[in-house]
């Protein structure tokens, strides 16, 4: 069973740009991509910031653009998304019955569990996990069938990175949400997004996959902690596929124009010997 993930999509309102890029013609892109390259695909998950303000105009543009998508598209809510604006356009989207956008579904392969980290009383970006979202998770973990791998989905991540500017709005209570799971069980896989960056590792004994923006990037800077560093780097999305056993994540470059060629191509080998001119 495949499906994709995008992250932090940021939309604006139609015909307005964000940081000089159109993330309506981004998300165009990919989506156009997922279709040709992958109709097996079950679904579509994007893992929150939808929105860069939350504007009711930006859901609505959002929501245009994801009637072309290819298959069904299932949505999470990050730090710059909004509750209430967020349901008037996607009245349909996930509830767990305390308001919160978070499921919890069973599918053939895999189980999939996606938790709503948006702290919208927050003085921060930072994340959080209040006690009816703790409660719903521990639920989720209990009702999890141990026959088949859970898949977890989360916005925020909930430990430090190594990206300080990124690491001071990370999830507030991480070593909560960790707690639960040591003591329920620890999902086989975790995916988030927020960073803007491609990054991935084991927390805890649980591997962890953090998917690359749609939209602006963060740059690589182990450094600074009082800015965010943004750059125009090519996005991706990554293609999770899962059966028999294993678990394997690719990462798609889907802007990407340079050239193409096969390596045992003669012509493409006289290339690779022909010599560095100097200036």
């Amino acid at each position: 069973m495949k499906f994709v993930i995008l992250t932090d999509t940021h939309f604006v309102a139609a015909g307005h740009r964000l940081y000089g890029l159109d993330p309506a013609e981004r998300l165009s892109a990919a989506l156009q991509v997922i279709g040709l390259d992958h109709p097996d695909a079950a679904f579509i998950v994007i893992t929150g910031d939808l929105a860069h303000w939350g504007q009711p105009e930006a859901y609505a543009n959002l929501a245009h653009v994801l009637t072309r998508a290819p298959a069904p598209v299932r949505l999470l809510l990050g730090n710059h998304d909004l509750r209430r604006p967020f349901r008037a356009v996607f009245s349909a989207a996930d509830d767990d019955g305390n308001g919160f956008v978070q499921s919890f579904a069973v599918f053939e392969r895999f189980s999939m569990l996606s938790l709503d980290t948006l702290d919208e009383d927050g003085p921060t970006h930072a994340g959080l996990l209040c006690r009816a979202r703790l409660g719903f998770l521990e639920d989720a973990l209990r009702r999890a069938p141990t026959d088949r791998p859970l898949l977890m989905f989360q916005h925020h991540p909930p430990f430090d990175t190594g990206l300080p500017h990124m690491d001071r709005i990370r999830l507030r209570n991480g070593e909560e949400e960790l707690a639960l799971l040591s003591r329920v069980r620890k999902p086989d896989y975790l995916f988030m997004g927020h960073i803007h960056r491609p990054i991935a590792g084991v927390w805890h004994g649980i591997p962890f996959h953090i998917q690359r923006a749609l939209a602006h990037q963060v740059d690589f800077d182990l450094v600074t902690a009082d800015r965010v560093p943004g750059t125009h780097e090519a996005p991706d999305y990554a293609l999770v596929d899962v059966a028999d056993g294993r678990i394997i994540v690719h990462q798609r470059s889907f802007l990407y124009e340079g050239p193409r060629f096969w390596l045992d191509d003669p012509e493409a080998q006289r290339a690779a010997r022909l010599p560095v001119s100097s200036a």
